[in-house]
């Protein structure tokens, strides 16, 4: 079983975030109650993904964690020499074209250490965020909640695009598949209430 912290915490995060990003939505109730729902579900689809994986990005992953909470270069550095595939100068640049740094090619491991080092270093507190160390029983796993916010999010609303695009069928309305939830949904309002003034006209 996973710590129930770890797991409290990453689920309050990505909740959070969620939340945040639907902030001005007409059915705040609505979200909150899918994305509470929803949550645990897509957190576990993303940790499978990872374990079907276990790439080179989650190598990658790890050692970027493990770097930002290092004290300085000299750390950083440490943590990167530690990993076995980074023995290979060959490796280390690949590592560093990860990141997105320029690397010549001429340069020497030691060089290409320092540089790699030197911008983890610089960005950890960009990293640190991006980057949550999530605990599920004897395995650690490194995840992105930004990339599991967007997937609850768009999963919400596309669940709510296709509840919409019902009820605007029912009501023989023409919905663009451009149109997104809210689109439909105004449509549908109006609809009901030109249909209900109509009525009351007569």
């Amino acid at each position: 079983m996973e710590s129930r912290d770890y797991k409290e915490d990453l689920r309050d995060l990505i909740l959070d975030m969620a939340h945040k990003e639907l902030e001005n939505h007409v059915s705040k109730k609505g979200a909150q109650k899918y994305f509470e729902g929803n949550v645990d579900k897509v957190i576990d689809n993303n940790i499978k993904k990872i374990s079907k994986e276990r790439s080179l990005s989650s190598t990658y992953l790890k050692i970027i964690k493990q770097a930002t909470y290092q004290e300085n270069m000299s750390g950083v550095a440490k943590v990167i020499k530690k990993e076995a595939l980074f023995k290979s100068k060959n490796e280390l640049v690949r590592f560093a074209k990860y990141l997105g740094i320029d690397i010549n090619l001429k340069s020497s491991y030691k060089q290409i250490i320092k540089k790699v080092s030197k911008h983890i270093y610089s960005n950890r507190n960009t990293y640190a965020r991006k980057y949550v160390l999530y605990k599920r029983g004897e395995d650690e796993y490194i995840i992105e909640p930004e990339k599991i916010k967007t997937e609850l999010v768009e999963s919400y609303r596309s669940k709510t695009r296709e509840d919409m695009k019902s009820i605007a069928r029912l009501l023989d309305l023409d919905v663009k598949e451009e149109e997104g939830a809210e689109d439909i949904r105004k449509k549908v309002i109006n609809y009901i209430i030109k249909d209900r003034l109509g009525k009351k006209g007569k």
